[in-house]
């Protein structure tokens, strides 16, 4: 019968002899986890913590520097039975103590370079963290003496009043953001402008300022309330994608008994956080629009709501979430526990281990734990790239740097550890084999299906719908818009009314023109009477105010706008120009014949070269309509435009009006682009969908199919792209 925890270990006999014993300023606290009790080994030097399990904690109990480790082992078999640790959980469980600095005990050299091994792997780990340009941390002072002077001040905050008060708080914040979605997503496009970069950093170290100070107030009050933990002697600086953001360590929290105090010191800077979002959201309700005071309440509400759910609030990332998690399910150092869980499980099945460590304590776990391995890997490897990418494009040589180091953490020093491993690790002496041909074989797979199979290659592009025949629609003179045919209107003949309006300038000095010419007229025939030289003189005025009138006339007339031709009337955004003033000149709308149209598609510099030579006329490609993408059309390419362009189809393509396409900055129309451009134009298939039809002035996107190539190459493409493109080569 197979054995799950081996009791003897091969290296028994170097630490057999030591006789151990935890140092003297070590604290211990004792903690419960679904229904099992566990000691917290608290070094208050430093706020180092190291949690055991009760079987664990009797072993280490026993070890008082007269008795040996062997001495030691054999009364815990005594008292425990099956329950004590085996030998190598004795041995791991001394390397760690002594890495902790939380024995002391005189080592001699083969146990020393066991013990300094383990010591030195944990300090390139920890290093190799302080030395992460994304979130190094520096330390500047102690703020536990100002947390104990402040905190009979805000505790109440943490109370059931304020917990009460904080409900109170949302439903004030939502009520207030209630039917604002438009305010809110046209306040939002505008949050990472150039304009509004300083505003958005200092309203980050505010409100990260506040969601610390949350955290270190609510550990300390909790601590002062079970008198056992509560210090917080460390807040500093972290980087936190090379921007300085202020951070506190309030990891004491971790030797208070009750797991929902825990969790509400876990949760205190979010729930500052929100209080603040809410606060802000009833003052950017409430000022004028574009006004210092609005601009800041917004950026507060984003950063402190935004960051909040999709950050701190992610039990993916070891952030605040991730602790509340762990707490909730009684599941401490989950994120290292689910790894082991996948290795454990690679070493079972696939390598065929015997005996290997289940880090799951029941089949319960088993399945979430899996889960959340493969869910926060994927999100960390997602997010690292995302602020790479952030990184590159604003400062693009330190973006390369973290690239590389990227590179070197997620695949090099893995297959580096892996190899050593299948090589020397004596866990796989009689399997070792087995371990290699499978490793080989799945590599050499990932290499086949990366590498060298094919692999659908697609690129997509904006491009704007135009009817082939139409006739823009724009003001002839100025005036108020006070009824406007609707738009998608057939229009069966020419002349049929389209918009009428109104110019009370005009129509007042008609008037005025029409009295002056009643009062010359009566001139006129008093004069023709008794002087006939100055009825002439009279008539010619009566001549130059008809001519005026006449002017005016036609001017009135032309405000109301009719059908140039048959087809459909499509109006631009008429919903705001119904009451508005128009000037002369103005776009009112187009009438067309809208079953036919065509896609003006542009295609930047690095698209644009591979469509020429891939793509050719009558080629399939899929179009979607933006912000409908569950909405699909398909179309063909009619001809592809070789020659670049510069002048944009619409300002709807370029960067200003939310397009893809960088403009020109001293382009007040929106419409040269910053670099040369290809043209393609796409002829859809049918533009009907349901109800749902495609019009002119719609911005799509097509997606064009290109040779089948293997993953890797189109990755390697997409790089070299990035480079090129930052690098202006």
């Amino acid at each position: 019968m197979a054995v799950d925890r081996p009791t003897f270990s091969e290296s028994w006999y170097r630490v057999a002899n030591l006789r151990p014993r935890l140092r003297a300023f070590v604290q211990v606290q004792r903690q419960r986890y679904r229904g099992r009790i566990w000691f917290v080994l608290q070094d208050p030097s430093n706020d180092k913590f190291f949690r055991l399990d009760e079987s664990a904690y009797h072993f280490v109990g026993l070890l008082d520097g007269d008795r040996t480790v062997s001495a030691t082992w054999e009364l815990a078999n005594e008292h425990l039975g099956d329950a004590a640790p085996t030998q190598n959980e004795a041995i791991q469980l001394l390397g760690q103590l002594y890495s902790a600095n939380l024995i002391q005990a005189e080592l001699p050299a083969d146990a020393a370079g066991m013990f300094e091994r383990y010591r030195k792997r944990v300090r390139r780990e920890v290093g190799g963290y302080f030395m992460n340009l994304l979130f190094a941390r520096i330390p500047v002072l102690d703020p536990d003496r100002m947390l104990d002077r402040w905190v009979p001040v805000v505790s109440w905050v943490f109370s059931p009043i304020g917990a009460a008060l904080w409900v109170v708080l949302m439903a004030m914040g939502l009520w207030t953001i209630a039917g604002r979605t438009e305010q809110l997503v046209l306040a939002a496009s505008g949050t990472l402008s150039p304009n509004n970069l300083v505003w958005l950093y200092a309203s980050m170290v505010v409100i990260k300022a506040l969601h610390e100070l949350g955290h270190g107030f609510a550990c300390k009050k909790f601590g002062l309330l079970e008198q056992t933990g509560g210090e917080v002697h460390t807040i500093g600086i972290m980087l936190l994608v090379l921007m300085p953001v202020p951070y506190m360590d309030a990891s004491s929290a971790w030797a208070l008994r009750s797991k929902w105090r825990r969790i509400i010191i876990s949760a205190a800077g979010m729930y500052v956080e929100m209080a603040i979002a809410a606060i802000a959201a009833m003052v950017w309700a409430r000022t004028a629009e574009g006004s210092a005071t609005n601009a800041i309440a917004f950026n507060l509400m984003f950063i402190a709501s935004v960051s909040t759910i999709l950050f701190n609030g992610n039990p993916l990332i070891r952030f605040d979430g991730y602790y509340i998690l762990s707490d909730l399910i009684e599941a401490p150092n989950l994120n290292q526990r689910s790894k082991d869980f996948l290795y454990y499980l690679i070493k079972k099945y696939i390598y065929g281990v015997r005996n290997p460590r289940n880090p799951a304590h029941g089949r319960r776990e088993r399945s979430w734990m899996m889960t959340y391995a493969i869910a926060s890997f994927a999100y960390r490897i997602f997010i690292g790239v995302v602020i790479i990418l952030y990184v590159a494009n604003q400062l693009f040589f330190i973006g390369v740097l973290l690239a590389i180091g990227a590179l070197c953490g997620w695949l090099v020093v893995p297959i580096g550890k892996m190899f050593k491993y299948l090589m020397t690790n004596p866990e796989l002496g009689r399997v070792r084999a087995r371990a290699l041909l499978t490793t080989t074989g799945f590599c050499a797979a990932m290499l086949l299906a990366l590498g060298i199979i094919p692999a659908p290659d697609h690129s997509r592009a904006e491009g704007l719908i135009e009817p082939r025949h139409y006739t823009s629609v724009h003001a002839a003179v100025d005036g108020f818009v006070l009824r406007c045919l609707e738009t998608e209107t057939l229009v069966t003949e020419h002349n049929v009314p389209l918009v009428e309006a109104r110019n009370f300038e005009l129509e007042t000095e008609q008037r005025q023109l029409q009295a002056k010419k009643q009062l010359f007229l009566s001139r006129y025939r008093k004069a023709r009477i008794q002087e006939v030289a100055a009825a002439q003189r009279i008539t010619r005025q009566i001549i130059a105010l008809e001519e005026q009138i006449h002017r005016i006339d036609q001017q009135l007339s032309d405000l109301n706008l009719a059908a140039p031709q048959a087809g459909t009337f499509v109006a631009f955004d008429i919903e705001r120009s119904l009451g508005s003033f128009l000037k002369r000149g103005d776009p009112i709308g187009m009438v067309a014949t809208l079953d036919d149209l065509v896609i003006r598609v542009v295609a930047d510099q690095y698209l644009g070269p591979r469509i020429v030579p891939d793509i050719s006329a009558g080629q399939k490609v899929q179009i979607r309509v933006r912000r409908r993408p569950d909405l699909e059309f398909t179309g063909q390419i009619e001809t592809v435009l070789r020659a670049s362009h510069q002048r944009l189809p619409s300002p709807a393509l370029g960067f200003s009006a939310g397009g893809s396409t960088a403009i020109k900055t001293d382009d007040e129309q929106g419409t040269e682009a910053a670099e040369p451009f290809f043209e393609i134009m796409v002829c859809p298939d049918n533009g009907h969908r349901g109800d749902l039809t495609l019009l002119p002035g719609q911005r799509v996107v097509v997606r064009f199919a290109h040779e089948p190539m293997p993953l890797l190459g189109q990755g390697w493409r997409a790089l070299r792209q990035l480079v090129q493109n930052r690098l202006r080569i």
